[in-house]
């Protein structure tokens, strides 16, 4: 009988002792959960956000950030351009933020040894051929670090019209290119060279590019609201709102122009699926119990590759001031903006999809940045410009501008008289100086490709990113172009006026 009650108390001790385990172990969940969320500055995050939106005019944005393997923070804020509030699942054009992911599929191949990074590409799509002997020796890791020698100044694809209806087609089209630079010897960051891959994946893969980004990383992920188009006019506006652009700092809703996407910039995402993305990253390539691709695969795509020391296989790893590893990418539209930030040090991600583009007035990497200076103790500073600043100060600009013009239309007759005691070449002079606004307006596209690094932008591109800009340089073209040609008009009749004169 003594056995069998020591055999019930020990029973009821090991029940005792598994019930205080868990409670123990719930406690110390709720405790660290409350400590963390207590620690996390939602608040302060929330007022940066909404003040950086107020004073860059941005209708809507949605942030997510993550933490190791979890979503500590995902939040949408503003509306869509059907005055929709914006979540966390609102779907948003993620531009060149589709690059990482076309660089995993490759690596997806490469480990499963159906891709070697470093043969040549003809291997693989033998219809691949330039004009130039080099094109043959381009291999997959010089497109994905964009040392191919493909720019934009040899093959302009945002320019191109009409633009490819295909991945083939773009091959295709480059059977006419010459290298700006040997492969592998400069740095060019450039779309052509993602097409091309995305084109590499599908001949090997035997799959179309959505079809396999769909099965084997997009389903695996559980983006259930990503998809990836080949061209901007596929945009299903029905579902995707429209982007906007800012004109003199108001949102302008608008359909994005026509460009050919695939394997660059054609993913449409939400902020809750970019954090499983962004989770992929900074858990050795796994998702739950999905390995998308080993440790050794992600830590190649963070590192630098190339001469430029700063470019990765599909994430930029720019140099910071104070030596911490810092890994990122922007994805660029007219009327879509996005960013997203990888801190491996604290394991902290951070995406930040927008509803407006590109803008010459709006610094959309300060949202990003800030936002990770709040999580790391580096309080973002505050900017003393913003766009209704800047736009104002264009305004006053254009308005001096229509003064000045309207004020040398009345004193043509001053200067014709005036101009009968200068010298003919210091008429000529004038007059040639008189058209520096158009010079400038005609030349912008090649500006821009200069200070640009190289890109090459399209006129309804560069008014979308710059409106209030070029209304102002478009005016102040006319109004030069119409004052010398009265100018010219008129020493062309007293000309003529005086060689009566003298025959009389």
């Amino acid at each position: 009988m003594r056995y069998y009650k020591y055999k019930i108390d020990r029973h009821n001790y090991i029940k005792i002792s598994l019930i205080l385990f868990c409670c123990l172990t719930l406690f110390n969940i709720f405790v660290e959960g409350a400590f963390a969320q207590a620690g996390f500055p939602e608040d302060e995050i929330d007022r940066y956000i909404q003040l950086k939106m107020e004073k860059n005019n941005i209708p809507g944005l949605a942030v997510a950030i993550t933490r190791n393997d979890q979503i500590i923070f995902s939040k949408g804020y503003g509306k869509t351009a059907d005055q929709s509030p914006i979540s966390t699942d609102t779907p948003f054009a993620i531009a060149s933020l589709s690059k990482s992911f076309t660089a995993l599929a490759v690596m997806q191949l490469v480990e499963a040894g159906r891709l070697d990074l470093d043969r040549p590409i003809t291997q693989y799509i033998p219809s691949f051929k330039l004009n130039d002997t080099r094109g043959s020796a381009i291999t997959a890791r010089q497109l994905l670090n964009h040392t191919s020698g493909i720019t934009d100044t040899v093959y302009p694809d945002m320019t191109v019209n009409p633009q490819p209806d295909s991945l083939e087609d773009v091959v295709q089209r480059l059977h006419a290119v010459t290298l700006h630079s040997d492969p592998g010897k400069e740095f060019h960051y450039n779309n052509t060279n993602y097409q091309l891959l995305a084109w590499i994946v599908e001949v090997v893969s035997k799959e179309k590019f959505p079809d396999y980004l769909q099965r084997h990383i997009f389903k695996p992920l559980e983006m259930n609201s990503t998809l990836d188009v080949s061209n901007t006019n596929q945009f299903d506006y029905g579902s995707l709102p429209k982007g906007h652009y800012l004109l003199f700092g108001k949102p302008i809703a608008t359909a994005e122009p026509e460009w050919f996407v695939e394997g660059a910039a054609g993913m449409v995402s939400t902020v809750n699926d970019m954090a499983k993305w962004l989770i992929v990253q900074q858990n050795n390539g796994k998702y739950r119990h999905a390995q998308l691709l080993s440790p050794e695969g992600i830590s190649s795509m963070h590192s630098p590759t190339g001469p430029s020391n700063s470019y990765g296989l599909g994430w930029e790893i720019p140099k910071t001031e104070d030596g911490k590893k810092q890994i990122q990418h922007g994805g660029i539209l007219w009327t879509y903006k996005a960013e997203e930030l990888l801190l491996p040090e604290q394991g902290l991600g951070i995406v930040i999809l927008f509803n407006s583009g590109l803008n010459a007035f709006v610094d959309y990497y300060s949202f990003i940045s800030g936002i990770s200076g709040i999580l790391t103790n580096h309080p973002p500073e505050a900017s003393l410009l913003s766009i209704t600043m800047m736009e104002i100060g264009m305004g006053i600009i254009i308005m001096i501008t229509v003064f000045l013009g309207i004020r040398r239309f009345l004193r043509l007759k001053k200067w014709e008289e005036n101009s009968k005691h200068r010298a003919q070449w210091q008429i000529i002079l004038y007059l040639i100086l008189n058209l520096f606004p158009l010079y400038v307006f005609l030349a912008l596209p090649n500006i821009l490709t200069f200070i640009g690094g190289g890109r090459v932008l399209r006129l309804e591109g560069i008014f979308l990113m710059m409106p209030s800009i070029i209304i102002w340089l478009a005016i102040a073209s006319v109004q030069s172009l119409v004052i010398v040609i009265l100018h010219v008009t008129r020493i062309l009749r007293l000309k003529r006026i005086e060689k009566a004169t003298v025959q009389g």
